[in-house]
């Protein structure tokens, strides 16, 4: 119930994003894009350093209590106050290298919205353990809605890029004041339980901080290589085609990692939670992937407008790093119940000295050639780290399994492909093109998956136990409506 709470917010939170991005990408230019990923870069870069993964230590330790919760509170707050001091220092020196003044004011102005999100009330985490998401999932639609208004009506008045900051800063004020509405806690400064959440958090710094440059590199190599046009083009692709994995696939797994941390005792249990966790984020994530890959140009123009169709083959490719998100997490929640953080660490260490030497081996004279490369070595890094994953906490029948399991997804997938490009062709409104490529593309996808659940039900117990937890969601719903 808690991934359906999540999954709602994230496509209501991406269908009003969606309807922001339709106005702000015809009234901004690309080149308004590029100086802002700029920006949002840099910052992006403050936010991982300042990472201490206080998050993930609060959810996957047994039992918390407010001396552990001020703790993680207080060791962000200098984390990110240190770093972003340090960011805004450094502001000039940016600007100079990107010979471009502007860029100044607005990672000054990034970097005190990135500090209003670091004072969000800490106790947020009593009601994600309790899985009660009410509360947080209102807060931040209403946060939502008013701030895609507020960078609309600024593009609209202004024209440039200072819409997009604008309709950040609405978001993390409004985040920030309505997490004290949401639970009674009052953080205080303290780093009594610093020692044990340290322990945990070491790791994760220096993971995130390779995380981030393996996933963000690429796109500082586009900044100082290419224009502006072609950064904020890129930029905005890799932003949209990302779009499913944060704000459908990520609220889904969420929930995940505290059923995972249940079971981790019970290898029987485990094996079945980590399969089926797994298969639910496909079958969320392979039909969004085939609708963006193989009707990149259509969805380009209904988004974004005509100026953005001859870099509409990059949202496709973009789009193939979906599933790599999925395996990836998978991967990564497995890790974080058994506390085995170093390990993540050396996977980013490795990861990052792979994907980037192929990267410079390719060259980067070529953009597509350069996406094309980026996107294929993630997916193949992250289907190796899944198997070893995979074997080493479950088992290599487990495996042989999963992998079984989702074979009727792939072929769904491209059975979806072959049917939507053929109904597509029934009209010539890019609207309703795009409409007809998304519901065949499901439909067909769903239909094969349903086809060969009812012929190989009894023989994997992870859709048998899907069909358990369908039934069991339905249920309440059922008894709602018949009230």
């Amino acid at each position: 119930m808690s991934s359906i709470l999540l999954l709602g917010e994230s496509i209501l939170k991406k269908m009003i994003g969606l309807v922001s991005t339709l106005i702000l990408a015809r009234v901004l230019l690309p080149e308004d894009f590029g100086i802002v990923a700029i920006a949002i870069l840099i910052i992006g870069l403050i936010e991982i350093l300042s990472n201490t993964g206080s998050l993930q230590y609060l959810l996957r330790v047994d039992e918390i209590d407010e001396e552990k919760v001020n703790t993680a509170f207080t060791i962000d707050v200098i984390f990110k106050g240190s770093i972003a001091t340090l960011i805004a220092a450094l502001s000039f020196l940016i600007a100079d290298y990107y010979d471009d003044p502007r860029l100044i004011n607005v990672i000054l102005s990034l970097t005190c919205v990135f500090m209003l999100s670091g004072l969000r009330n800490p106790g947020e985490v009593f009601l994600r353990r309790e899985q009660n998401y009410t509360k947080l999932i209102k807060i931040s639609l209403v946060a939502k809605v008013i701030s895609v208004i507020v960078a609309i009506f600024s593009a609209l008045t202004l024209q440039n890029y200072w819409a997009l900051i604008f309709g950040q800063a609405t978001n993390a004020v409004l985040m920030l004041v309505g997490s004290y509405f949401v639970h009674p806690h009052r953080p205080k400064l303290t780093l009594k339980n610093a020692r044990e959440q340290w322990q945990f958090s070491s790791w994760i710094i220096p993971q995130s901080i390779f995380g981030y440059i393996r996933t963000q590199l690429d796109t500082f190599i586009v900044s100082s290589t290419f224009g502006k046009a072609e950064l904020g083009s890129y930029h905005t692709m890799k932003y949209i085609a990302f779009m499913p994995s944060s704000h459908i696939v990520l609220p889904i797994i969420q929930p995940f990692l505290v059923e995972l941390r249940k079971t981790m005792h019970n290898p029987n249990e485990f094996a079945k939670q980590f399969n089926t966790s797994f298969i639910i984020t496909m079958l969320i994530a392979l039909p969004i992937t085939c609708t963006m890959y193989f009707h990149h140009e259509i969805v380009t123009l209904v988004l974004l407008g005509k100026n953005w169709l001859e870099y509409s083959v990059l949202l496709g490719t973009f789009s193939l790093l979906v599933p790599a998100f999925v395996m990836l997490n998978q991967c990564l929640r497995v890790l974080i119940v058994y506390g085995k953080t170093k390990h993540i660490f050396m996977y980013e260490c490795v990861a990052f000295v792979i994907l980037y030497s192929s990267l410079f081996a390719v060259g980067i004279e070529d953009l597509l050639l350069f996406t094309s490369v980026r996107v294929g070595i993630e997916n193949i890094m992250c289907f190796v780290f899944l198997i070893l994953i995979t074997v080493k906490y479950t088992s290599i029948k487990n495996t042989l399994s999963l992998l079984a399991s989702i074979i009727p997804f792939l072929l769904g997938a491209v059975l979806a492909a072959i049917s939507s490009s053929y109904f597509v062709t029934l009209t010539n409104y890019s609207f309703l093109k795009l409409l007809i490529a998304t519901m065949f593309t499901f439909l067909t996808f769903y239909g094969t998956v349903f086809v060969f659940h009812l012929i190989f039900r009894h023989r994997f117990q992870e859709w048998k136990y899907l069909e358990t937890l369908l039934l069991r969601t339905i249920e309440p719903i059922k008894k709602r409506l018949q009230r």
